[in-house]
């Protein structure tokens, strides 16, 4: 049963229940306000009766023989003043006979135990009629008499037949119109749940877009804001898993790419030199394609084995005085440079690098192999250090052929290459820039890359000064710092 449902039945049952319970409460409270009115009245009646009837009878001669017949008369002469015609009589002398009565109804209270008292009273049925029914004694000088009076009180009985009747259709009549206004705010009440229902179907779904409208400050509001936290993070989930799934499928493509291309290179000229006369210069130029290919696949090899070396790698952060690793920088770029005439300029101020030499050697080292893969022959390379507001920020830029805004981002995955002619001509895979992004983040740096097609690239790195580096225990990393 669903909880609309569930919280309609409840509260009508507990509507009703109340209002029954209430109901009932009021018409007894109503009814026993009128009996206890009517027996007081009733008592006080009688005792006036009482009091008459015995004045009366005190005032008969001592030696008067017809005391009943008087006492008959008194009876019946205050009857009539008192009652008139709503009530009944009946005057018993000390033998319990019945002296005079006004009609054929008697009832039992003279059966009754009224050992210690004078009088008595009860309420009793007769024939479908309620009777309220009094008796006392009267003794006087004259004789000893029992005077009982009853009256009719079924006129008590119909109102409260009245007031169930009234009360069983306003009973009706309120549990229609509870209903309605409970049907109302049930599904006032549950809409946060049937939308976050329906989000949550929609998510499952597929659409990792959909949220929930959060409305007031209450329980199903705070549930909604959890659901809404839950997608976003859900989302972003899959978005990571959907992006790393392309990566992958991508990686592997390259990758496979990358090795069938030389592969196919080598088998296919060594089997020419297999099966074909060639003459030496033939002979020589197929060698040195299978060398060149085989060298490429080397360079592959390797640099496959430092992205996976640079997973499990701790870092030794030390500081690294930047003048002088710029200058061992120029001088191990110098070959590769010395081969397009590339001219490398340092322009360093005084500061230090907290991190590992060897990697931080690394870094440069394919930074500046790209930029020299970009330049022209006879192009230039800047490299530019200055303090900055994190620690110390080094600068990398060329006046090589650039590239589109658009593919900065890229650049960073394995085996992307914008051009891949070009890269491969000058002996690259695709690898350099993933290795230099791991090494930026492994020395909890940042980078920002600049880059316009025909005017050159710009890379700026953003080192942090000792006190930014997170602690080795949680960075698998340990700062030695040279005093």
């Amino acid at each position: 049963m669903r909880i609309f449902f569930k919280q309609f039945i409840t509260m009508m049952c507990v509507m009703i229940l109340s209002f029954m319970v209430l109901g009932n409460i009021l018409v007894f409270t109503a009814f026993e306000t009128t009996i206890n009115r009517e027996t007081e009245q009733n008592i006080e009646e009688m005792r006036i009766f009482q009091y008459a009837m015995l004045a009366s009878l005190e005032g008969l001669p001592k030696d008067y023989q017809a005391v009943d017949l008087a006492a008959a008369e008194i009876v019946q002469s205050i009857q009539q003043s008192l009652y008139g015609d709503q009530g009944g009589i009946v005057l018993y002398d000390r033998d319990n006979t019945v002296v005079w009565q006004d009609s054929d109804y008697q009832s039992r209270l003279l059966e009754t135990d009224r050992e210690g008292h004078t009088g008595a009273w009860q309420i009793a049925s007769h024939n479908g009629h309620y009777y309220l029914e009094s008796l006392c004694e009267i003794n006087s000088m004259a004789g000893k008499y029992v005077l009982e009076i009853h009256r009719s009180i079924d006129h008590v009985y119909q109102d409260r037949e009245r007031l169930y009747d009234r009360y069983q259709l306003l009973l009706i009549v309120v549990a229609a119109i509870f209903a309605v206004v409970l049907l109302i705010l049930s599904l006032h009440f549950t809409r946060p749940v049937r939308r976050l229902s329906q989000a949550t179907r929609a998510f499952a779904d597929g659409d990792y877009k959909k949220r929930v409208k959060i409305r007031g400050n209450d329980e199903m509001a705070v549930l909604g804001q959890d659901f809404n936290q839950m997608a976003a993070q859900l989302e972003e989930s899959i978005a990571q898993l959907e992006e790393e799934a392309r990566r992958q499928e991508e990686f592997t493509a390259a990758f496979s790419h990358e090795l069938k291309t030389p592969l196919t290179s080598i088998i296919g000229y060594a089997d020419i030199l297999r099966s074909h006369t060639m003459s030496d210069e033939e002979r020589s130029l197929s060698a040195n394609y299978i060398v060149g290919q085989g060298r490429r696949l080397e360079r592959l090899a390797l640099k496959m084995l430092e992205m996976s070396y640079l997973d499990g790698q701790e870092i030794h952060y030390q500081e690294n005085i930047v003048s002088i690793l710029a200058g061992q920088v120029q001088e191990m770029t110098e070959k590769i440079r010395k081969e397009k005439n590339i001219r490398l300029e340092l322009h360093i101020r005084e500061g230090v690098v907290y991190g590992d030499p060897d990697l931080l050697l690394s870094l440069f080292s394919n930074l500046i192999d790209n930029a020299r893969k970009a330049c022209d022959a006879g192009g230039t390379i800047w490299l530019e250090g200055e303090p900055s507001e994190e620690g110390y920020c080094l600068c990398l830029t060329d006046n090589g052929c650039g590239m589109p805004e658009e593919e900065i981002y890229k650049i960073t995955e394995p085996f992307y290459m914008i051009d891949k002619s070009r890269a491969r001509k000058e002996g690259g895979a695709g690898i350099g820039m993933a290795l230099c992004q791991k090494i930026v983040k492994m020395h909890h740096a940042r980078w920002e890359i600049q880059s316009r097609v025909g005017e050159g690239t710009r890379i700026r790195i953003f080192f942090p000064d000792s006190g930014r580096i997170p602690d080795q225990d949680s960075q698998n990393g340990v700062v030695e710092k040279d005093e």
